[in-house]
């Protein structure tokens, strides 16, 4: 535990050395989540209500929606690609902390920060609309809300670290990770909301954990979904949170034979 906080701690540390870099990213969250709102403002016109949302609610989904998305995002493919390309793998293999449990430590040091500053960042868009802006207090749907980006964020986690595992066989996996970035940000409603698509997307998204990151947890906060609908898709999460740490045990497994055999 002492050394999970010396990590979490220095990652913090790293994070305000690099202000500008922070701000940059919050200037860029603030400049998509308005150009969002913008583009939605001149789609609706004169119309009141476009897939079930009003421009109100539209407007409430976008920024709850965003805000979720900033909280569980990481850039973990690209730093275990690089750590196994360069060879700093090698340090882990004879630590007694798992160059996983390094990786967990790191991403909550890092998320911690910026779920922070994507807090003030969000507060502030809010705060601009907030004569329209849709406040839910209800209990029930914030639990629900909660544990769902939590395991949301695991997800994330698991996917993006077994996407950098592919660098055991490719240098290069900047490519596969974009591709893979806009298929989750598709199934997940990030470019418009799920239920605007025909009914076999919708229901491919349900089956997938990414509607759960942005969708599904918007929606919930709108009371647009029933509760029962969120808690079956806290077990969708679960189950693909075992199957994403089923495959990352493989291809780890497999992937450090071949790393160890091409360091002989």
């Amino acid at each position: 535990m002492k050394k999970f906080l010396t990590i979490v701690k220095a990652f913090w540390q790293r994070a305000l050395t690099y202000r500008f870099t922070v701000l940059a990213y919050r200037i860029g969250e603030i400049g998509e989540t308005l150009a969002l709102i913008l583009m939605w403002s001149a789609i609706y016109g004169g119309q009141k209500v476009i897939g079930g949302l009003t421009l109100q609610e539209m407007i409430t989904y976008i920024l709850v929606g965003n805000f979720f998305n900033a909280i569980i995002r990481n850039f973990l493919s690209s730093v275990v690609s690089h750590d196994i390309k360069d060879g700093r793998l090698s340090m882990f293999l004879i630590r007694p902390m798992s160059y996983f449990n390094y990786i967990l430590s790191r991403e909550i040091g890092r998320i911690s920060l910026s779920t922070l500053m994507s807090v003030l960042s969000s507060m502030l868009i809010i705060i601009f609309f907030i004569n329209t802006f849709i406040w839910n207090f209800d209990v029930a749907y914030f639990l629900i809300i909660v544990a769902m980006v939590i395991l949301a964020f695991v997800v994330e986690l698991f996917l993006s670290y077994l996407i950098g595992l592919i660098s055991f066989w490719t240098d290069e996996v900047d490519g596969i990770y974009a591709t893979i970035d806009r298929i989750k940000k598709f199934f997940s409603g990030g470019y418009f909301p799920i239920n605007l698509l025909p009914l076999m997307f919708v229901q491919v998204s349900f089956a997938l954990p990414f509607a759960y990151s942005f969708f599904v947890p918007a929606q919930l906060y709108l009371k647009k979904l029933d509760l029962s609908v969120g808690l079956k898709g806290l077990l969708i999460q679960i189950v693909w949170i075992l199957i994403l740490y089923g495959i990352i045990k493989i291809v780890w497994g497999r992937g450090l034979k071949r790393y160890e055999g091409v360091g002989t």
